[in-house]
């Protein structure tokens, strides 16, 4: 189709499916027009209107937007791959289940109150955007659980509808765990902390799977060792798993103590235990280093020490990046 030269006002017109790649419309008022399902692959819409605009669906990768007025538009489900939006406003516009994947930003792009995710939709998709210095503090980030990216890598089939192959469902995890990655960045970046450690984790949890899907002996061992880091501290998000964990390791080798020493009280054996995890030693006047109980003891000092700097390593890792 060639390309087409328009500016002219189009307010609550209906083009649902409309084949208009390529077309010209700087600057047109385009309020309230319905372009579900549109095709305006490649469109140059630099300061066009579209408030208000019903663009569920429609094609519009590669398009120009830039100081478009996008303002409460409805770009549910829409495909807005490497799609220049620098200026652009898009305050309270509808972007559930959108593809901006590789798309433009910049700091005079307006993202107040967007709306990321609904059940009919999804999320939106965010892998590779050029942020720039766009304010993300003004995004309800904690409406957002999961990305797009990851809803497409936990797909079981493709676009054809044929079933995805390992080294398909390898790429799309990649994917989902830099788009994770990135934003967390940008949110850090901006002092948005929780939000950043929430996504900076289903990162983790992705590279995992990742990991599992990979070939070689290496990354098996990388998945089960990244699975334990996840059990026992959450990578370093969620302490109070350790916590747990210590609780356990007491309670059990107090248990052994207290079954292998008949003369103890299980205040003793807890006593014990807690000595012995933190690698303490024991009591020589309980038992000896021939005793059974000794070598529960050394047993139990190992696996304290393992956990504890296990704990150590991760938080070390979210607070300081390394």
């Amino acid at each position: 189709m060639p390309p087409v030269y328009h500016s002219s006002i189009l307010l609550y017109t209906a083009l649902e499916g409309a084949q208009l790649n390529i077309v010209h419309l700087e600057r047109a008022y385009l309020i309230d027009t319905h372009l579900a399902g549109a095709y305006l692959v490649n469109a140059h819409l630099a300061g066009a209107h579209l408030s208000y605009a019903h663009l569920e669906g429609a094609h519009l990768s590669f398009a120009y937007l830039e100081g478009a007025y996008l303002d409460r538009a409805h770009l549910e489900g829409a495909k807005l791959y490497v799609v220049h939006l620098e200026g652009a406003h898009l305050d309270r516009a509808h972007l559930e289940g959108a593809d901006l994947r590789s798309s433009f930003f910049d700091s005079a792009t307006k993202l107040d109150d967007v709306f990321l995710s609904n059940d009919q939709y999804g999320s939106i998709s965010l892998t590779d955007i050029h942020w720039d210095d766009v304010n993300v503090a003004v995004v309800d980030w904690s409406s957002l659980s999961v990305l797009g990216d990851e809803y497409k890598a936990r797909e079981q089939n493709n676009y054809d509808g044929k079933l995805k192959d390992k080294p398909r469902q390898f790429n799309d995890y990649r994917v989902a765990v830099r788009a994770y990655r990135q934003l967390s960045v940008v949110l850090r970046n901006q002092g948005l902390n929780e939000d950043a450690a929430r996504f900076a984790y289903r990162a983790q949890m992705l590279q995992r799977t990742v990991f599992r899907l990979q070939e070689g002996a290496r990354s098996k061992v990388q998945y089960l060792f990244s699975l334990f880091l996840d059990l026992l501290a959450g990578y370093g998000y969620k302490p109070w798993r350790s916590f747990l964990a210590y609780l356990l390791v007491i309670g059990i080798f107090a248990a052994l103590y207290f079954y292998l020493g008949a003369h103890l009280a299980w205040n003793e054996a807890i006593v014990i235990s807690m000595t012995a995890f933190h690698g303490r030693g024991f009591f020589p006047n309980q038992f000896h280093p021939g005793d059974p109980q000794a070598l529960v003891a050394a047993i139990e000092a190992l696996v304290g020490l393992l956990i504890e700097v296990t704990f150590i390593a991760t938080l070390t890792q979210r607070l300081f990046g390394k």
